[in-house]
């Protein structure tokens, strides 16, 4: 990546043919769950008959208990999801994205792609979607995870409903040997522990137990084998696992929900292995409740006949009295408990109440919901949701302060009748001490470009500019604007000084590094020049060549005298021209004179995106790949500007004069705003090839840009 003064790629676009015109909350104040000797800090959803929380509970309808002893209130407080004054229809949140203050509601989604059927992942898609298009606020952080057939990219939090739309169209079938439905001829490997990896923007590494299971009595290629079934079990808490721990630096209450087949926990041949599993589930519980996390589960499977079982004379006790498949089918009444895996098939390869042990367990753990025999899973999901709208506080001193780190059981009553409490089961007797912060800034820097949560204690914005490069690639243009607003300046010789560090990295879709910048700006300003700042920013460009594909850039800006960090996130995906299909270059904004629509050079827009009303705004794109009929394209185009989701003007759509530039068409465009009033605004072009295929032969660019006196 190389840093450049100019947009050269801009000026040079916009400079073609015109077309005539006609609670505030610092990092860390909001830890949820203390666990010390001298406090405890507890979370409770109360919910009523119809899964809607309740919040007018006062602290004497509480009662809390810690092994059967009954702990004397210290703090209670409702904390409501929607805390602190709600966003105006259409407000924005800041371009740097949300801060630990602007959070509401935060769902982590494990699809867990080693239990669930590959006709089931339909089901999935569609809860998915309804929930980020009817139950997703603006202000939910929102992560989809998969546990073996997840991209990196896809996997962040976010609060953009578009990406997160697209990583619901990534949930394909994935195959791995470990897979119910689809196994793999070996299973080399599964004995070794899961590798860190990045969740949510951190990468997290977790000690897991030790799991060997002896090759000489696991039935590797059987679906229902007990070990087998103890590793799928294994990987999938390992992922839930990694997810808790990313989740921790994040504000709140937060809620995993597992999206799952089935997640046995057997204790009959591999009693050690059972054992490990079991002893994961405690610490993942564990883990979950010192992060804030309500692990829900759900069978995506739905409502489901029991599978056929064993008759009593074949349990384990009477193991020398075995029939045959054809006898039991005879007399399904001598059936008893234990699943008959005989009986079973290909569909449902374990038991229904041997596949919810695990679930429920992991819900009653920590607190969640468990959706089970359920075929409306956008009630399920919806239960789920409801319970995340606000959840209680409570904090007492624990009566009995030596710690040694046995399990306490918490146990919470609510004296109004009819009420559902969710409540962790209980506490590791252990204190926890406070994670040390980074001490370098490379550390400081590095740590706040991590964090799903945006910092913003400098104001950024910032703009990605992309056109196409051959052969397929696309270069792209970073224009950063830095506020000067809560910069620390020191006035020296008459200058004003600043001493800032700027570093950019850019991520694919796999999380891979592939490229980034990292620069540290003296700025000695004149007071003709700090005028200058104060009223435009401070700007900083690079720019940098990538092949197709989708890609994650991060920018932090760290002021050194104050220590103060801003941060910010962009998505960007690089059309693969090779295929042929119509796309085009972003759309570039400049100002030009009024009333002046002859070839000229007009001043590009910075990543302020702000222009006088005085002036003209010119925009251009370059169109990429158009169909040709008799040597000619058959380009339309349509404009558009609204402001706050709002239609405010629609132009006819219009063939596009031809102007090219090699293999590509050019569209030029101008604008008088002198009767536009002051406010933000969005221009969107609508490009459509006539001669292409009707599924491919549309695409839209849009921009905001602000009008200003």
């Amino acid at each position: 990546m190389t840093k450049t003064g100019t947009m050269a790629i801009a000026a040079m676009l916009l400079s073609g043919a015109a077309y005539p015109q006609v609670r505030t909350q610092k990092p860390g104040d909001d830890q949820l769950i203390r666990i010390g000797t001298q406090l405890i800090q507890w979370d409770v959803v109360v919910t009523d008959k119809n899964g809607q929380v309740v919040s007018d509970l006062a602290k004497s309808d509480f009662e809390l208990y810690e092994s059967g002893k009954k702990q004397q209130l210290s703090f209670f407080e409702f904390v409501s999801a929607n805390r602190g004054r709600a966003p105006r229809p259409g407000e924005e949140v800041s371009p740097q994205g949300l801060g630990e203050a602007d959070v509401r509601r935060i769902f982590a989604f494990v699809v867990d792609d080693l239990t669930i059927r590959n006709e089931d992942l339909v089901y999935v898609r569609e809860m998915l979607t309804n929930f980020v298009n009817n139950q997703m606020r603006p202000r939910d952080l929102v992560a989809i995870v998969r546990t073996v057939g997840g991209k990196s990219l896809l996997q962040e939090f976010s609060a953009s409903k578009e990406l997160l739309m697209r990583a619901i169209a990534a949930l394909t079938p994935a195959t791995h040997p470990l897979n119910v439905f689809d196994t793999g001829p070996s299973l080399s490997g599964v004995n070794s522990p899961l590798p860190a990896q990045p969740v949510g923007g951190v990468e997290t590494v977790s000690p897991l137990p030790s799991l060997e299971v002896a090759s000489d009595v696991a039935d590797f290629s059987n679906p229902v084998d007990d070990s087998y079934k103890i590793l799928r079990a294994y990987m999938t808490l390992g992922a839930a696992s990694f997810v808790v721990d990313g989740m921790k630096q994040l504000p709140g209450r937060k809620s995993l929900v597992l999206i799952s087949g089935g997640l046995p926990i057997l204790t009959a041949q591999y009693s050690s292995v059972a054992g490990n599993v079991s002893y994961f589930i405690n610490q993942l519980s564990d883990r979950a409740t010192r992060a804030g996390v309500a692990i829900h589960a759900m069978d995506i499977r739905g409502l489901s006949g029991q599978a056929p079982v064993a008759r009593f004379v074949d349990t384990p006790g009477n193991s020398g009295l075995a029939a045959s498949t054809s006898d039991l089918s005879r007399n399904p009444s001598e059936a008893g408990r234990i699943p008959d895996e005989r009986l079973q098939g290909n569909r449902n390869p374990f038991d229904i109440t041997e596949a919810h042990m695990g679930l429920k367990a992991l819900a009653s753990a920590t607190g969640g919901i468990a959706v089970l025999n359920r075929n409306n899973f956008n009630e399920g999901l919806g239960k789920i949701v409801s319970a995340s709208d606000g959840y209680y506080m409570l904090a007492y001193t624990p009566s009995d302060p030596n710690f040694k780190s046995e399990f306490r059981k918490i146990e919470v009553k609510v004296k109004r009748d009819g009420l559902k409490v969710y409540s962790r089961r209980g506490y590791v007797a252990r204190e926890e001490r406070a994670a040390e912060g980074p001490s370098s800034k490379q550390d400081q820097l590095l740590a706040a470009l991590k964090s799903p949560l945006a910092r913003r204690e400098v104001d950024l914005d910032a703009v990605l500019l992309y056109k196409a490069a051959p052969p397929s690639n696309g270069a792209i243009d970073i224009d950063l604007l830095i506020s000067p607003a809560k910069l620390a300046f020191d006035k020296v010789d008459g200058k004003q000084q600043a001493d800032l560090d700027v570093a950019g990295f850019v991520f694919d879709e796999l999380g891979k590094l592939k490229g980034g910048f990292s620069e540290t700006i003296n700025a000695k300003l004149t007071p003709e020049e700090y005028a200058k700042v104060s009223k435009g920013g401070l700007t900083y460009t690079a720019s940098t060549t990538l092949p197709p594909g989708p890609y994650q850039i991060k920018v932090a800006v760290r002021d050194n005298k104050s220590g103060n960090i801003g941060t910010l996130s962009r998505y960007i995906e690089i059309p693969n021209l090779s295929k042929g299909r119509l796309t085009a270059s972003s759309l570039l904004l400049g100002e030009a004179p009024p009333n002046d629509t002859k070839a000229g050079n007009p001043i590009p827009m910075t990543a302020s995106r702000q222009i006088s009303r005085k002036n003209d705004l010119r925009y251009a794109v370059m169109i990429y790949n158009a169909k040709m009929k008799d040597g000619k394209p058959q380009i339309r185009t349509q404009l558009t500007i609204s402001q706050n989701g709002r239609l405010l003007v629609q132009d006819e759509d219009e063939p596009l004069a031809v102007s090219s530039a090699g293999s590509s068409l050019i569209k030029v465009g101008q604008l008088g705003l002198s009767r536009v009033k002051p406010g933000r605004y969005t221009i969107t072009l609508r490009i459509t090839d006539t001669l292409a295929d009707k599924k491919a032969q549309t695409v839209t660019r849009n921009m905001d840009f602000i009008v200003v006196e």
